[in-house]
């Protein structure tokens, strides 16, 4: 939930300086499309297309961070919420976890958000429809943790639990 919060909060304020360049980066194709529905707004005192604009940047802004959490993550164990709760992600018997398993639960974890990035990247709705599934499985998986072995879905199939340093 930390990292959530980072995200949103870190999102916004880099939208708000680059926002709209990385939205014509990441998902000019849609914005094009968002632009032909743009007839139905056309008597209206909202400017919906700027509102996209900065919504798609948004939305970028919070995935580009997302992918530094994926990286951190698979690379050091720990995501800057874990970071500052001084918790670590290890195997299951509290050792260090291999390099493997840190990849694994983190591709996991965070797969949804990057399917979504590189569909949208893409244009490919289906590779987006697949992260969106993949997040759904993810979401539900978190509520693994309120069980008696505080594991998520993504911590069960990596063999990984997280633990104070």
């Amino acid at each position: 939930m930390l990292d959530l919060l980072i995200s949103l909060v870190f999102g916004g304020f880099i939208a708000t300086f680059v926002g709209e360049d990385l939205a014509l980066t990441f998902f000019a194709e849609q914005l094009t499309e968002v632009d032909g529905a743009m007839t139905m707004f056309a008597n209206s005192d909202m400017d919906i297309e700027a509102f996209m604009l900065k919504t798609f940047g948004y939305s970028a802004a919070v995935s580009l961070l997302v992918v530094v959490f994926f990286i951190m993550e698979g690379a050091l164990g720990q995501s800057p919420g874990k970071m500052l709760l001084q918790i670590v992600n290890t195997n299951t018997d509290g050792a260090k976890a291999d390099a493997g398993s840190l990849w694994l639960r983190a591709a996991l974890k965070y797969g949804s958000t990057l399917l979504s990035l590189i569909g949208g990247i893409a244009s490919v709705a289906f590779i987006g429809t697949i992260g969106s599934f993949l997040g759904l499985v993810i979401f539900i998986g978190f509520f693994f943790a309120f069980g008696d072995k505080k594991q998520t879905i993504h911590d069960m199939i990596a063999k990984t639990v997280v633990s104070r340093k």
